[in-house]
């Protein structure tokens, strides 16, 4: 992945299994990348569960 990535492996689809995804972050960004991706998940009806604060992102 490029430097300027915030994904720390790819491509995403190979993430996803059943009805579920799996986004690798790269740590130097994740907490920005994860509450964008909590937020679109949100707006398209999604649900989106951060395993590392053991939560459901608002």
């Amino acid at each position: 992945m490029e430097e300027t990535s915030p994904w720390a492996a790819g491509p995403l689809i190979s993430e996803a299994c059943g009805p579920l995804i799996y986004f690798a972050m790269r740590w130097s960004i994740a907490e920005q990348a994860s509450a964008y991706a909590a937020a679109i998940a949100g707006s398209m009806g999604l649900v989106c569960f951060d395993p590392q604060q053991n939560r459901l992102r608002p």
